[in-house]
């Protein structure tokens, strides 16, 4: 009981902290419980406490410079990959308020409202300039030539 209270202390004075990696350590030792458990490979669980217990660790330590340099390292190569899987999950995504197209000189994704009827675009990377009409901008322009 004295070991709970001391942890909840630690959790409301800031000092136990849990970062990247920690996380990342807890949400994988998470789901490969999960997943031993269900395809009944018990005999594995001990990997999922081993991150577990890792991830721990890594909070109580008092050596939080060094914890700090192997979050950085951490760091440098997960959010390159996790920020590569969220703008590939945002392309397949609805997009209600914006439209996603290419630019023409250098294939940059590029992005504008949908709200306007037509746009000029400077793209950031290559500085081609064009003007790009929206849905609204052909859908407007159908209703006045029906007029």
């Amino acid at each position: 009981m004295n070991a709970v209270k001391h942890f909840f202390q630690k959790i409301k004075s800031g000092n136990l902290a849990f970062d990247d990696l920690s996380l990342f350590l807890i949400s994988i030792a998470l789901a490969f419980s999960i997943i031993t458990t269900l395809f009944g490979f018990i005999r594995w669980i001990f990997l999922a406490w081993v991150l577990l217990i890792l991830a721990y660790w890594r909070s109580y330590s008092k050596n939080r410079l060094q914890r700090f340099k192997e979050n950085q390292r951490f760091i440098k190569h997960y959010y390159p990959i996790s920020s590569g899987f969220q703008n590939f999950a945002r392309r397949f995504m609805p997009k209600e308020h914006h439209l996603y197209f290419k630019c023409r000189s250098c294939t940059q994704l590029l992005r504008i409202p949908k709200k306007t009827d037509h746009i000029k675009v400077t793209c950031p990377k290559c500085n081609y300039s064009f003007i790009k009409k929206t849905i609204n901008g052909y859908l407007r322009k159908r209703e006045n030539v029906t007029q």
